[in-house]
């Protein structure tokens, strides 16, 4: 469009010679405020948040195992324990975290022992009964499952827990 003849124009008006705007007037100046990616706790009272932990409770559906009297309770619990071990390793959930949280629980059985595979039945007895006091379903049992246990791929924690 033309300039009209009748409007003069200033030198803040004309195109400027840099392509780059000039550097933000804001500065942080609030206590706490975060302003990087880095900057964000995490651990301790803040947890370990994942992307996409319902993911997870669409694999525990989806997988194969004993779902026993409880069902919905079971599966909470499972998706509880992927869903912390995908957030421990900064991914979203995958069916490996599925297979690990269903072999401390005692609900995938093949290569462990009778003795073991019992005492796993246990503590998964005691997780579902105690989840009624829970809000997430599981996090008792999370917190007392050593954290090389839970990190360990499916075979390695099958190892681990024979021997």
């Amino acid at each position: 469009m033309a300039q009209q003849p009748n409007i003069e124009l200033t030198r803040g008006d004309l195109p400027r010679s840099e392509l780059a705007p000039r550097a933000a007037a804001w500065l942080q100046d609030r206590p706490g405020e975060i302003t990087a990616p880095d900057q964000v706790e995490w651990g301790g009272a803040f947890g370990r948040p994942g992307p996409d932990t319902g993911w997870a409770l669409k694999l525990v559906r989806s997988a194969d195992f004993d779902r026993g009297e409880r069902p919905t309770v079971i599966e909470q619990i499972v998706a509880s324990v992927a869903g912390a071990r995908a957030a421990r390793n900064g991914r979203g959930p995958a069916s490996e975290d599925v297979e690990v949280a269903l072999t401390l629980l005692g609900l995938r059985a093949e290569g462990l022992p009778q003795e073991v595979v019992a005492s796993l039945a246990e503590v998964r007895d005691e997780a579902i009964d105690h989840s009624a006091h829970e809000r997430d379903k599981g996090r008792s049992f999370i917190q007392s499952v050593p954290m090389d246990q839970l990190m360990a791929k499916p075979r390695d924690l099958v190892r681990m827990l024979a021997g």
